[in-house]
């Protein structure tokens, strides 16, 4: 954004928050945007202004809740409260604007709230939208760029009006009645019907365009669909359309859309085979009434045994049969050559659906057509997922851990550190370690560890390292739940969210907002990340996939990609890096480069560029780069100071534990983790800002874990997990969260002389000073992390 646009959108701010109206005018001109204000794809990566762009996202929403919801609009409200109410919510969320840059974030992957789409809203009317316009506004005048849901929303198709929506007066009164049978929302993630039925996609690509031209009237009316803030577009999250074929989740929908689904069946087997009789030498037999020219092939082997009955009421033939043999039908009862049909068939459909909307999408605006697309987050372990993204501007992935154990064995029993065995971002098969496409960017659309996590502060620098290895370009991190009021002192010193049995182990385990020592962690990692200060592999492994993997039945299983390979494909991108790719007009896989099976002479320790090194013999993980060093692990193993080739070293280490941690970090562990890293990306010698930060760990105040819950793979604590903690022995009126903090002696190399502050979690100076030959890290001061200038 030029300096001319910022200070208008600064200004129209202000007016704003003073409860001044914009004034009306003429939307803005997307050709009057320097195509260079857009993020674009350059040369396989994001780029902005023609420089190379990372982004360490942050997820959540901008919506009111608790003690705040006292501030929505109502109905009813005199003109004084209403506008009492807006300036107070506008408060709010030009803090949280505030407060996600100040922890190291530069994306925020938006989830609007509510009717925010709305375009019939006015500057300071409170509504929705209002709302949402402003916080994006706040967003962009802190330099934060937004990757942006809203095509997700694709909309309820109305069964009587949208029947006309295209020109098939046969067919209205059908389409009319299973719409109102499918009783349900017709948006993708609900049901893949758009996929094949004119209508649906006709409603569908009506909804984009409803969303590509929402204005945004604190940026001068300038429409969603050109806005050079959204960095990124999705087309839908986690839709899963594939798995949901091959799973026969179709089978239920009402008949006519089954109809439409099986026209389209028999029309790629006409256009494959030409008659019967060539598809019965293919397929090695038909069963009994199947035909091609009658419309009655059933769409099966799927990926569970089938009865058929559900498949296709067309073929009483086959139908009868069945039920009197009383069968269910796997993939064992046909050639291998149908099952290869029926999954090119539905990634077929799957993939001319999204295909269109890109298409389609691409049409809508400057920043639709400038900006990447992705076609759809997840799903994970697939190869056709592989093959989906690259016909989109990017491929994404997201993963999540929990660190607790299942096993009584385990050193560290309730909790595990995953670096005490080989590196993993995953609880089971590989996730972000695949989709590594080349010659595109990789998104991690979404990514967290589960708390109660003991050894949490490691897993930035985790995924940071693999972001490094495998040269990823955005990383954002699920979730931070909704804004605190900034009028309180500590709006941010509440208790940790955990998972527990009361949300069903859920969703509030992977929230972050209340979470100091994590977010220290998170805030260091971030800047490796940004600034690629580390550097990745330089000749990844390259896996390319032919048809014989692309179509393989078995891969409609979970888990059942990608065949003996799912073994190497971890630690092989771990040491190596590893891209992976298909060529659909191959038959073989190929692979290129070096590749490790897991538990198979893996080398420790892990060196996958000689600023990185992961030893989990040792439990530790080491960055040593010009331009920022850290270590993680426990220091208790090591038999001196960490040291770094900078001159930095770490010694001294020391953890305090507060009251009230149930389970403290003790003198044989000594779990730390320590960073220095430059926030400008120059090297620690030249950069004019360095983040210091060296954290343990933390827990709500007398928080315990039921073991018994854990061992079985459940989880679940004794006290409440929330407000009004109570102990062991029943105390209440704690604080909410006891620390063990860690200090530590700093020899500082390379930052000597330089200004130090070190800021509490509130973000306010506790102590001031000049770096010296050392630093000393104080574990009895409550230190978020320390700046440094020059």
């Amino acid at each position: 954004m030029s300096n001319h646009a910022s200070f208008g959108l600064a200004l129209l701010l202000s007016l704003t928050l003073l409860g001044a109206a914009m004034p009306a005018g003429a939307a803005v001109d997307p050709a009057t945007i320097p195509d260079s204000n857009y993020v674009i794809v350059k040369d396989g990566h994001l780029s902005l202004n023609g420089q190379r762009v990372r982004y360490w996202g942050w997820i959540g929403h901008f919506n009111l809740e608790g003690k705040l919801n006292e501030f929505r609009v109502k109905a009813g409200d005199s003109p004084e409260v209403k506008a009492a109410k807006i300036k107070k919510t506008r408060e709010v969320y030009d803090a949280l604007a505030q407060r996600i840059a100040d922890l190291g974030f530069n994306m925020v992957r938006w989830w609007g709230v509510g009717d925010w789409r709305n375009p019939d809203y006015t500057v300071g009317d409170g509504s929705d939208a209002d709302l949402a316009a402003f916080a994006l506004a706040a967003l962009e005048k802190r330099g934060i760029r937004v990757w942006m849901t809203a095509f997700n929303d694709f909309g309820r198709a109305d069964a009587e009006a949208d029947a006309s929506i295209i020109d098939d007066p046969a067919t209205a009164a059908a389409w009319t009645a299973a719409v109102k049978a499918l009783g349900r929302d017709t948006s993708p993630r609900k049901n893949d019907i758009g996929a094949w039925d004119p209508r649906m996609r006709a409603v569908h690509l009506r909804r984009m365009k409803e969303i590509a031209d929402w204005p945004n009237h604190y940026k001068n009316g300038l429409r969603l669909g050109d806005d050079p803030q959204m960095a990124v577009w999705e087309l839908t999250n986690e839709e899963w359309m594939y798995s949901h074929m091959v799973n026969g989740q179709w089978q239920s929908l009402p008949q006519f859309f089954r109809d439409e689904l099986m026209a389209r069946w028999s029309g790629f087997l006409k256009a494959k085979y030409g008659d019967d009789k060539a598809l019965t030498k293919a397929w090695g037999f038909l069963l009994p009434g199947e035909s091609m020219q009658k419309n009655s092939v059933l769409l099966l082997p799927l990926a569970k045994p089938n009865d058929g009955k559900a498949f296709n009421d067309a073929n009483p033939a086959a139908i009868a049969a069945l039920t009197a043999s009383k069968q269910k039908l796997s993939r064992d009862d046909f050639t291998r050559r149908r099952g290869e049909d029926v999954m090119a068939f539905l990634f077929d459909v799957q993939l001319k659906y999204k295909v269109d909307r890109r298409d389609y999408a691409k049409t809508l605006g400057k920043s639709l057509k400038l900006s990447p697309l992705v076609l759809d987050t997840g799903p994970g372990h697939q190869i056709q997922s592989i093959l989906l993204h690259q016909q989109g501007d990017a491929s994404t992935m997201c993963t999540y851990l929990w660190q607790t154990a299942t096993d009584r064995q385990q050193p560290r029993f309730p909790f595990i550190s995953g670096l005490e065995e080989t590196p993993r971002l995953a609880m089971g098969i590989p996730w972000v370690e695949i989709g590594r496409v080349p010659g595109k960017p990789f998104f991690v659309y979404e990514f967290q560890t589960n708390n109660p996590d003991m050894y949490r502060a490691e897993v930035p620098y985790r995924i940071a390292a693999l972001g490094a290895i495998q040269d990823w370009d955005i990383i954002n991190f699920h979730l931070f739940g909704r804004p605190n009021d900034p009028a309180e002192e500590s709006p941010y010193s509440k208790p940790i969210n955990y998972s527990h049995s009361g949300n069903n182990g859920s969703i509030e385990g992977v929230h972050f907002k209340n979470d100091e020592i994590y977010a220290s962690a998170m805030k260091a990692a971030g800047a490796f990340f940004i600034h690629g200060s580390l550097k990745p592999v330089e000749n990844p492994t390259v896996m390319t996939f032919g048809r014989e993997s692309l179509y393989d039945p078995k891969s409609a299983d979970y888990g059942g990609s990608f065949g003996d390979l799912s073994f190497k494909i971890t630690p092989t991108a771990w040491r190596y890096g590893l891209y992976m790719q298909v060529d659909p007009e191959a038959e073989k896989d190929v692979i290129t480069g070096p590749v490790v099976e897991r538990g198979l002479n893996e080398a420790c320790p892990i060196k996958p560029t000689d600023q990185i090194t992961f030893d989990w013999q040792q439990s530790f993980m080491k960055f040593d780069a010009p331009a920022g060093v850290s270590w993680t692990g426990f220091f208790a193993k090591q038999t001196g100071p960490v040291r770094f080739d900078n001159g930095i070293a770490l010694a001294d280490v020391q953890v305090i534990n507060d009251e009230g941690v149930n389970y403290p970090v003790t003198k044989d562990q000594l779990y730390v983790s320590f960073s220095a890293v430059a926030d400008d990306g120059k090297p620690l010698a030249e950069s004019k800002k360095v983040i210091v930060s060296l954290v343990s760990t933390s827990f709500n105040w007398g928080f315990k874990i039921n073991e018994e819950n854990v061992a079985r793979g459940d989880l679940g604590y004794t006290g409440k997990p929330f407000e009004g903690q109570v102990n062991a022995q029943g105390e209440k009126g704690k604080p909410p969260v006891a620390y063990a903090r860690a200090g530590a002696v700093v020899t500082t190399g390379p930052l000597k002389g330089m200004k130090y502050t070190m800021m509490d979690w509130a973000l306010r100076p506790i102590g001031q000073g000049v770096v010296g030959e050392t630093l000393t890290i104080p574990a009895d001061k409550p230190v978020f992390y320390i700046e440094l200038t020059r």
